[in-house]
């Protein structure tokens, strides 16, 4: 969903009005500008087994920004950090894929988790919830290096060991097992008016981005 911006400067001072969807209006002085993660509430790292990402760029407003992640060692996977801020908690949840429920077969998972399994498109995807949050776990069909419900079970172990953000007021996860090339992976979740979400090509390093944020 495309958002209109309406942007106004003065001479002698420097707000600008941000004409949300709601159609409620924001001002922002221009000292509420980012440049450095640590004025953010993203991470400045995210390490797993397999991918060490590390912040170089950051840019936007308090109420809007942009951090952008890669790993050094590899320069094969990124990851994105954006917050949005909107006119009213109602529109920011708007924006959260959240799939409270789902028709399909039925597994087992980790934890005493009951999970959603549905086909299509060559993909299988293992739905399931965790408190305020929905997770989706696809799997490509072509992938023999695992079964849909292990690729699960890994996602839902890691979220077991470290909690995604805590504030949150409802969260969307949706992974892929093999890493891609664009940023497809996402956790998004809104908290109040803001939307937070962390795009990224690998699932695991997505993810732990959104756990390590402040």
């Amino acid at each position: 969903m495309q958002r209109k911006t309406k942007i106004i400067t003065g001479v002698t001072a420097a707000l600008a009005i941000v004409t949300l969807g709601s159609g409620t209006a924001l001002q922002m002085h221009a000292a509420n500008n980012v440049s450095s993660v640590s004025q953010t509430t993203a991470p400045k790292t995210a390490s797993t087994d397999s991918t060490k990402l590390a912040a170089t760029s950051t840019s936007g407003t308090k109420q809007a920004y942009t951090v952008k992640y890669t790993d050094k060692s590899t320069e094969g996977n990124s990851a994105t950090f954006q917050k949005k801020t909107y006119g009213s908690a109602a529109t920011a949840a708007d924006q959260v894929d959240y799939v409270g429920s789902a028709s399909g077969s039925t597994v087992k998972l980790n934890h005493g988790t009951k999970a959603v399994v549905q086909g299509t498109m060559g993909h299988t995807y293992v739905h399931w919830t965790k408190g305020d949050w929905s997770v989706t776990a696809v799997t490509d069909n072509a992938d023999v290096t695992g079964t849909p419900t292990q690729f699960a079970k890994q996602v839902n172990q890691q979220i077991a060991k470290s909690h995604l953000p805590k504030r949150a007021d409802t969260g969307a996860i949706t992974v892929y097992s093999q890493d891609e090339q664009n940023e497809t992976n996402s956790v998004s979740w809104q908290q109040g008016k803001q939307l937070y979400q962390v795009s990224g090509t690998s699932a695991d390093a997505t993810v732990k981005v959104a756990q390590n944020a402040k």
